[in-house]
């Protein structure tokens, strides 16, 4: 068998001409003895793992960590937590999101880092910008068309108006007072006046 050919490595060789451990440290870190690995700054490791394309089109980022189908990054060190490759990349053009907001795609590509591509909005608008392209999984029921709810638009008027306690409602119709006082606050069964 073949040695590896990297600097006179004596171990058997792999693939592409390199050991395993060689093989192993260019997949990770781009080169075979891993020595960019860390002591890059984090922006130019960041742009070693994305695939530039024209200035609209999706850049993907194509290495490090995944979850789900959204690329992570790890900006500092050994041991220090990831980010979404997404966020860093808005981070890098915008400046820093705001506590409570979410980096949402215009183009849908969830390993997408082109700063074209992304914009910032609440989670709420992310959910309605899921619904709006028709990417959510299976409709929405809402009220009486939900196939798990114990109300109908009838009941809820009536605990909405009852001058009984959350506790009284309960007893009389068999419901927990967590569900009247959902519909009470307006948690659930708000499009009913």
């Amino acid at each position: 068998m073949k040695p590896c050919s990297y600097n006179n490595c004596d171990r058997p060789h792999y693939a592409f001409g390199w050991c395993n451990l060689h093989w192993e440290r260019n997949r990770r870190t781009g080169t075979p003895d891993g020595s960019d690995r860390n002591h890059a700054p984090p922006e130019e490791r960041f742009w070693r793992g994305v695939d530039r394309k024209g200035p609209d089109e999706c850049w993907l980022y194509v290495r490090g960590a995944k979850r789900g189908k959204y690329g992570r990054f790890q900006v500092g060190g050994k041991g220090s937590p990831h980010i979404g490759a997404h966020r860093y990349s808005y981070e890098l053009h915008y400046g820093p999101i705001e506590k409570g907001l979410v980096v949402m795609h215009s183009c849908d590509v969830p390993r997408c880092v082109n700063p074209r591509h992304l914009f910032v909005g609440t989670p709420k608008d992310n959910s309605q910008d899921m619904v709006a392209k028709g990417r959510h999984k299976g409709p929405i029921f809402i009220g009486e068309d939900n196939p798990r709810s114990k109300l109908t638009a009838e009941l809820a008027r009536e605990i909405k108006h009852s001058p009984e306690t959350n506790a009284q409602l309960s007893r009389r119709l068999g419901l927990s007072p967590n569900c009247i006082r959902g519909v009470r606050t307006g948690r659930t069964w708000k499009h009913v006046s």
